[in-house]
């Protein structure tokens, strides 16, 4: 069975293995850092603008709030991104989607722990549903 790749619009992105847990913004040693948030969380952003670049065997997708983008410099999962950064995105059977970095290191965006504030990482292991999201619709898809 074919998944459709999430239409472009604004979702609430929540990993499977911590479903409490959804990706968002804190700010940690003057950085803002890409981390697991409590949907109930005081501190905003875990709303993302979803954007399709391409479908296909390898469809991929941007992540932005505001100007900025969830990207990646070298290992690390980065929100300062400027410009467009695309995960390569594919259906994993249990109804989550894995997210691939597309820079050539072949590292999944997973989240290792269910405590407020852990930084979304990489990982080369797949780790499981801890790299599994689901992307839960905010505002209806733009045409």
């Amino acid at each position: 069975m074919s998944h459709v790749v999430p239409s472009d619009g604004v979702y609430r992105i929540q990993n499977v293995a911590y479903p409490e847990q959804y990706i968002g913004l804190s700010l940690i040693h003057d950085v803002i850092q890409v981390v697991g948030r409590r949907e109930g969380s005081v501190d905003p952003h875990i709303e993302w603008e979803i954007k399709t670049t391409s479908v296909g065997d390898h469809s991929r997708i941007t992540m932005k709030s505001g100007s900025r983008y969830i990207g990646v410099a070298y290992t690390h999962v980065v929100y300062d991104d400027t410009t467009p950064y695309e995960w390569d995105i594919s259906y994993r059977e249990d109804g989550g989607w894995v997210l691939l970095n597309v820079s050539g290191f072949s590292l999944v965006l997973y989240l290792p722990d269910g405590y407020e504030e852990t930084k979304v990482q990489l990982t080369s292991d797949g780790a499981g549903a801890m790299s599994y999201w689901r992307f839960i619709p905010v505002s209806p898809p733009s045409n």
